[in-house]
């Protein structure tokens, strides 16, 4: 199933729920979209096949590889936000730009607001911890099963994720490049895409924001090693 993720990806903007004839108004950042010339797209930090790295490994529960990639992936998006954060202030980026629109922070109560880049990534980071850490979300004891609302909270996990990395390309990719990590961004952006598109985690409106730059990674990477998927889960 996981070689049909690249076909998710590559086919979602036919889904009902998207619509042609209405885009999102663009921002400054996002009419140069430097991220997509060929010379940055191209690159990676590592010469893997990323399919290899979504599938669910044989005997695995689902729900304990969505917990630990969470985890992993959390951890690799704040090193990334991190190494920019100096750049994202409240006077660089006074809304929180992602893509083509603005996003606006939705509370625990279902209440939206605007809030400035910085403020968003400190949000997002206190709600994923909050998550993750949570006994009774995320049962580390093999006697404790998951219960029906932790994948709902996932999938909000991933689309604050999503959020962040589409910041910092949308806005900071210059910086990304004069720091040499848009192999990295590229690399980890790639495999947060196909992740949730194997696994169901990411609406298909959130990622038609990013259709160009997810087309334009896969066209440029290498063949999937499927003999090297296959001996993984022999």
């Amino acid at each position: 199933m996981v070689f049909q993720a690249v076909g998710k990806l590559l086919g979602y903007r036919k889904h009902k729920s998207i619509k042609k004839d209405s885009p999102a108004k663009k921002t400054s950042g996002e009419s140069e979209k430097l991220y997509l010339e060929p010379r940055y797209t191209a690159a990676r930090i590592v010469d893997a096949d990323i399919l290899m790295l979504v599938a669910l490994p044989k005997g695995l529960n689902v729900d304990e590889w969505l917990a630990s990639n969470a985890s992993a992936f959390y951890n690799h998006v704040s090193l990334l936000y991190g190494s920019i954060s100096e750049f994202c202030t409240i006077t660089s980026c006074p809304s929180m730009k992602a893509w083509a629109t603005q996003i606006q922070w939705t509370d625990e109560k279902g209440r939206k607001r605007k809030c400035t880049a910085p403020q968003y990534a400190d949000y997002a980071a206190s709600i994923i911890q909050k998550l993750l850490t949570d006994e009774n979300l995320v049962p580390t004891k093999h006697s404790k099963e998951f219960p029906k609302t932790f994948k709902p909270a996932i999938q909000k996990t991933f689309r604050l994720l999503f959020h962040l990395l589409g910041h910092i390309y949308t806005c900071h990719f210059k910086t990304v490049v004069n720091l040499e990590l848009h192999p990295h961004l590229n690399t980890l952006y790639l495999h947060l895409l196909l992740f949730c598109a194997e696994f169901h985690l990411l609406d298909s409106k959130e990622m038609a924001l990013s259709e160009d730059l997810t087309t334009a990674l896969i066209q440029s990477s290498p063949s999937p090693k499927t003999s090297g998927a296959q001996s993984r889960n022999t």
